[in-house]
């Protein structure tokens, strides 16, 4: 799709998926604006050529956004991303799921054209299966799941009762220059000032790193994708590569010469995914899209960007 001069709303857009994904749409040409209370992004994420609002989704000001920027493709990026906080308070994260209520209702009354939700490949819970299809049962194991998997329950229900269109992804665990929060970030962070970072568990657990780029690239490619009746538009955006804990905590100690790399390991906390990985044959065929860039060299371009900004 060309989108030069198309209007394009970001919830979450300072944030860190959020703000690559700004940046690309302006790159394509597109006229976006922002949605983000920056209570975990950065004013200095903001691209300077989108239309910036510090505002929390569940503010009733986000109607007067809709009128003053009459968007035609809304993307879903603002969510509590933090899983262990959403099990110590569930009430927290359901903010997170009124919010975006909130929005969805505003892109029907409003008509938008197609709604875009950043889901999660965590909705598969503890599962067996891997790497994991979306035909897979939502297992609940956490509250941060039982909210995006409601966000989805929603836009399936906007779209049988008033034909809202929408695409849903469900990312694996992502990684990227200005990533601040997770497993992966607090280790970038201790190792690179020369301490041992903290691992739950015994560094076993895996995860399945897909690149910001990779996701951004899923993002852009879902405004094209065309409604088919016998294909619900829930799209996994992974690698199907598991990495332990460990292999990633020790890759990173490697990449930094990091001569005192000994994980500090505590006991595991509740609510947490043993294994990850997850199926984007589905992606492949309906988008057209698979993850480019491998884990070395996206860690590398992590590294890199994160020791310019802290030098």
């Amino acid at each position: 799709m060309n989108l030069s001069g198309k209007k394009i709303l970001v919830t979450g857009g300072a944030g860190f998926i959020g703000s690559h994904l700004v940046d690309a749409l302006v790159s394509a040409g597109a006229k976006v604006s922002i949605v983000d209370n920056l209570s975990t992004g950065k004013k200095e994420n903001i691209n300077k050529k989108a239309v910036f609002y510090k505002l929390d989704i569940n503010s009733k000001k986000i109607d007067y956004v809709f009128r003053r920027e009459n968007p035609e493709y809304v993307f879903l990026l603002a969510f509590n991303t933090n899983v262990p906080k959403a099990v110590r308070s569930p009430l927290f994260d359901v903010r997170s799921l009124v919010g975006n209520l909130n929005v969805i209702e505003k892109c029907h009354l409003y008509k938008i054209k197609k709604v875009i939700f950043a889901s999660s490949g965590f909705v598969y819970g503890n599962t067996e299966i891997f790497p994991t299809l979306e035909t897979e049962n939502v297992i609940p194991d956490n509250p941060y799941i039982i909210s995006k998997f409601a966000v989805e329950n929603y836009l399936q229900f906007y779209n049988k009762a008033y034909n809202l269109d929408y695409v849903i992804l469900r990312y694996s665990t992502v990684y990227g220059p200005r990533q601040v929060g997770g497993a992966m970030a607090d280790y970038i962070r201790s190792l690179y000032a020369g301490n041992n970072a903290i691992i739950y568990g015994d560094g076993n657990k895996t995860r399945d790193y897909v690149y910001v780029g990779d996701v951004v690239r899923a993002n852009l490619k879902s405004i094209d994708f065309k409604f088919k009746k016998k294909v619900l538009p829930i799209f996994n955006i992974g690698t199907s590569k598991e990495t332990t804990l460990n292999r990633l905590y020790f890759k990173i100690g490697s990449l930094l010469k990091s001569s005192n790399c000994h994980p500090i390991y505590k006991m595991d906390r509740p609510g947490e995914l043993i294994r990850f990985c997850i199926s984007y044959k589905k992606a492949g065929k309906y988008l057209n899209w698979k993850p480019k860039v491998k884990l070395d060299r996206g860690l590398k371009d992590t590294l890199n960007h994160y020791i310019h900004v802290h030098k």
